[in-house]
């Protein structure tokens, strides 16, 4: 199966570092006219103008004040940013310090993969934030690779990422859940996206993780508002569009890869979820995204 273009941290002399702070002007003749996955988080925040960026199906409405926020592993098109100014920042998920033991709580502070995509910053916040990039970004300019300096980016690049946690916190109903409701939930999230594309059952995922359908269903309608087996089904249909969207891959292949032993199984699942078949999804996705030949 050909699969969606995949975009990595690239830039060989920043390796060590993971990071990179750059204007969108100097980006701009570079952006991919297709689809991408990406393999690494991206933050935008528009400092001018107005465009607009889709992730994973949704067009976002871009202007001064808002912030853009992409993970690793979604579906990212560069719409509309010709009339667009913004402060850029490329994270290389390895750069940032989960594994030290000073820094082993920021994984779960942070909560990244619970983030909005697309927020308008309030104007204290919008002004922080932009003085900080400005200044990672000054700094990052005086950067020589030395242990020194990678310290002192990352550090900068974590402190910004934590205030903005506390801004993604306000906005996110999961602040109002119990503390047991809340791991449950994360702990259910996680496993399904190991094991997605293999595991269909909510029955496997109680057992995996020890707890009881019905328990993980509870935190499932107290975050997302649905039962657990609600979600599990989504996540197999969203990456199904994505890759029914940006590759050539037949629906015969898609439905492979996402673990249905027929084809027939995964057109009438799709149809449950989507309320649409694969064939016309495809056909309808394909006649507004182009993917070149890989």
């Amino acid at each position: 199966m050909k699969p969606i273009k995949q975009t990595s941290f690239e830039n060989k002399e920043l390796t060590a570092l993971g990071i990179e702070p750059i204007r969108l002007e100097d980006m701009r003749d570079k952006l991919p006219a297709v689809a991408e996955r990406l393999e690494f988080y991206i933050l935008i925040l528009v400092t001018a103008g107005s465009g607009k960026h889709s992730v994973d199906f949704v067009e976002y409405g871009l202007s001064t004040g808002s912030l853009l926020f992409v993970r690793p592993g979604q579906v990212q098109e560069w719409s509309d940013y010709a009339e667009l100014d913004a402060e850029v920042v490329l994270i290389d998920p390895k750069s940032l310090p989960y594994g030290d033991n000073m820094y082993a709580a920021d994984s779960s502070l942070l909560a990244l993969d619970r983030w909005q995509n697309c927020t308008l910053l309030p104007s204290l916040l919008y002004d922080d934030l932009l003085a900080a990039l400005l200044r990672l970004r000054r700094d990052f300019a005086a950067f020589n690779g030395s242990q020194l300096d990678i310290a002192l980016v990352r550090h900068e690049v974590l402190s910004i990422l934590l205030r903005l946690a506390r801004w993604q916190d306000q906005l996110s109903s999961m602040v109002s859940l119990p503390s047991r409701s809340q791991k449950t939930y994360q702990l259910f999230i996680q496993l399904l996206e190991q094991q997605y594309t293999a595991q269909h059952s909510l029955n496997y995922y109680a057992q995996r993780l020890g707890y009881a359908q019905s328990t993980l269903s509870r935190a499932c309608l107290k975050y997302e508002g649905v039962s657990a087996k609600v979600v599990i089904d989504r996540r197999i249909a969203l990456e199904a569009q994505r890759i029914l969207a940006h590759s050539r891959a037949s629906v015969a292949e898609v439905g492979f890869y996402l673990g249905f032993s027929e084809t027939t199984n995964f057109i009438k699942f799709f149809k449950r979820v989507l309320g649409t078949t694969p064939s016309v999804f495809q056909r309808n996705a394909r006649g507004n995204h182009s993917p070149d030949p890989i």
